[in-house]
């Protein structure tokens, strides 16, 4: 968030005299990057916490970032925050809605009583892949790069487990979508912002199609799949042969994967949240 001229040199004021209070930042947090020169824990009376960086010059504020996961804050450490934003700036979370900008988003869904190799996904064209297996089961998979959207797909219980975390139950593959600059980027505008699942093509591995004249091509590219991964299977084949897979992969859609009714839930969870409103 960039701070207006007229406000930088009381915001900078305020955080000086906030710092203060070990109460709410607590603890200094990981090396400030981008220029920012001050990184500190906020604690809003929950055991998550949020990262707050801080940038200025010649002692006026330039910019500020918040970096927090809503749902392990909660309603109360949310409200909490929002308490601690109102000592920092003008207006409180009002001016964080007006001038702030979303620099990343993380949205993600839970299938519960599955696991990540019961799918494959079907990437576009030239996104770099990445994925990591137990024992030959898929635990890990990664579309996309850090410095882009990412999707993500994984074992959340096995995730659980090797954090020395307990988990009551079955596996559940977890889908995360990681958007960058995403449009809008403004939080008044969150309920506009697209479905990122729809990006997420999960699929089942569907039997030959009807214009393959040798079914044992397909018999011996599901192989290379369960090998290969479905990114790197593709990529040996021939630029046709390429084509018409990727054309009949793309009408396997799983059944349990379904991003319009996941989708229809995010109004619920922003206001949940209300993260948009002042």
């Amino acid at each position: 968030m960039t701070f207006l001229q007229a406000d930088a040199g009381d915001v900078y004021k305020a955080f000086w005299t906030a710092i203060d209070d070990k109460s709410v930042f607590n603890e200094t947090g990981p090396k400030a990057k981008g220029g920012y020169k001050v990184a500190k824990w906020i604690n809003p009376g929950t055991p998550a916490r949020v990262l707050f960086q801080f940038k200025y010059e010649n002692k006026k504020a330039t910019k500020c970032r918040f970096e927090f996961n809503p749902r392990k804050l909660g309603e109360n450490g949310i409200d909490k925050l929002r308490a601690i934003v109102v000592t920092l700036m003008p207006d409180g979370w009002e001016y964080v809605i007006k001038h702030g900008r979303i620099t990343r988003i993380d949205i993600a869904v839970d299938i519960p009583n599955t696991r990540p190799e019961n799918y494959v996904i079907l990437p576009h064209q030239a996104l770099t892949t990445k994925s990591w297996a137990v024992s030959g089961k898929l635990q890990t998979f990664v579309l996309g790069t850090k410095k882009g959207n990412q999707t993500l797909l994984y074992n959340k219980k096995a995730k659980r487990l090797s954090q020395g975390k307990k988990w009551p139950g079955k596996a559940t593959v977890r889908i995360e979508r990681r958007l960058r600059h995403p449009s809008p980027s403004k939080l008044s505008s969150l309920h506009e912002l697209p479905n990122p699942f729809l990006a997420a093509k999960l699929l089942h591995m569907p039997g030959p199609p009807a214009s393959e004249k040798k079914p044992y091509m397909w018999s011996l590219f599901t192989d290379s799949v369960s090998v290969r991964g479905l990114p790197a299977a593709l990529k040996i084949l021939p630029a046709e042969k390429r084509t018409a897979y990727r054309k009949h992969l793309a009408t396997a859609q799983h059944e349990l994967w379904t991003p319009d009714q996941i989708w229809a839930k995010w109004p619920a969870c922003l206001a949940e949240y209300k993260l948009d409103q002042v």
